[in-house]
């Protein structure tokens, strides 16, 4: 039996349990209805419900609650906001952020509810929601930067000048590349014919739009012409193919390569090493990899050395890894076709 020390060593993190699980619709009312933006000066409760039309006992309850979770700095009646969320509002990768905290709520969580009844035998859902599909593009431009630097350190990528991006999402990726590499001309897959909009739209506002274009439809049954393209990515998106398919796949895009070309395939990875735990990394990484396990058609994330022997077996003639994070959560996979 626990003795007094442990008690309130595991009472508090009980707490922060707690604390951590209503942490996140205290920060999605606030960001969504503009509370912490108009407390970037301090407001007291009825001035603040007032200005942005809300309840006002409503408002002082969420006050309060955000100044206990550390959220709000209170002086005599007023509250303002703390560093954290000024850098939830302010940072570069704010709109990511935002998409995440969404993608957490409203996604994560109503699939982990069902946890339970998944493992008794329930039938797993499709991964369909539309909405989901443009957070997750979203989302992904959190590490987008650091993903671009280590795609850079890929042997032969800084040379590539004819792109296939696959599932390319909000285009950032490409439109990043292209505005790095001014000749490179790139192509984009996208299934979703939504988000593949969008990807054009931005294409458009980073003016690389003369030197790309994004079709809509499935990679695996699109006419593209073999050796046609330097460097194909494949950002985030492997876990929407079945393993058994895998090695078509990867023996499609070779044949999409030109001799010499690069396959970067960017995936995170449950990677247990200490700076991965240090920085919370391993466990928001591992709760992704169950999510992906709950639906039917999305499958869990795959281990590097197998990936790399995938890559071998489908005729790639050499392989690597160039780690994106720190503790190598997210990581770039690649393979070189033969020359």
């Amino acid at each position: 039996m626990a003795g007094g020390f442990d008690r309130l060593r595991f009472g508090r993190r009980f707490a922060a349990t707690l604390a951590g699980a209503t942490q996140l619709p205290l920060l999605r009312t606030g960001i969504h209805l503009g509370l912490f933006q108009t407390l970037r000066a301090p407001q007291p409760p009825d001035a603040l419900a007032e200005r942005l039309g809300l309840a006002a006992d409503l408002v002082e309850g969420w006050l309060r609650a955000c100044h206990a979770q550390g959220l709000l700095h209170r002086k005599d009646a007023s509250y303002a906001i703390t560093p954290f969320v000024r850098w939830l509002l302010d940072a570069p990768e704010a709109a990511a952020l935002h998409a995440t905290l969404d993608q957490v709520a409203l996604a994560y969580g109503p699939r982990l509810d069902a946890l339970g009844d998944l493992m008794k035998g329930a039938e797993r859902p499709a991964y369909t929601a539309p909405d989901e599909a443009l957070r997750v593009a979203a989302a992904s431009r959190l590490i987008e930067r650091r993903a671009l630097r280590a795609l850079g350190r890929i042997p032969g990528v800084s040379g590539a000048r004819r792109i296939l991006d696959i599932g390319c999402g909000h285009g950032t990726y490409l439109a990043g590349f292209l505005s790095r590499y001014r000749d490179a001309h790139g192509v984009g897959v996208e299934i979703d014919a939504e988000v593949a909009e969008e990807a054009r739209r931005r294409l458009r506002e980073a003016e690389v739009w003369r030197r790309a274009e994004v079709r809509t439809g499935d990679f695996r049954e699109l006419q593209l012409p073999a050796g046609s393209h330097d460097l194909v990515l494949l950002n985030n998106t492997l876990h929407y193919f079945p393993p058994a398919e895998r090695d078509a796949l990867f023996r499609r895009v070779r044949g999409r390569l030109s001799p010499g070309g690069v396959l970067a395939i960017q995936t995170p990875v449950v990677s247990e090493t200490a700076t991965a735990r240090a920085v919370g990394a391993l466990a928001n990484v591992a709760v992704f990899d169950l999510y992906l396990r709950t639906h039917h058609d999305l499958h869990g994330l795959p281990e590097p050395a197998e990936l790399a022997e995938a890559l071998r077996e489908s005729g790639f003639a050499e392989v690597g890894e160039v780690a994106i994070l720190p503790g190598g959560t997210a990581r770039y996979v690649w393979g070189r076709a033969p020359r």
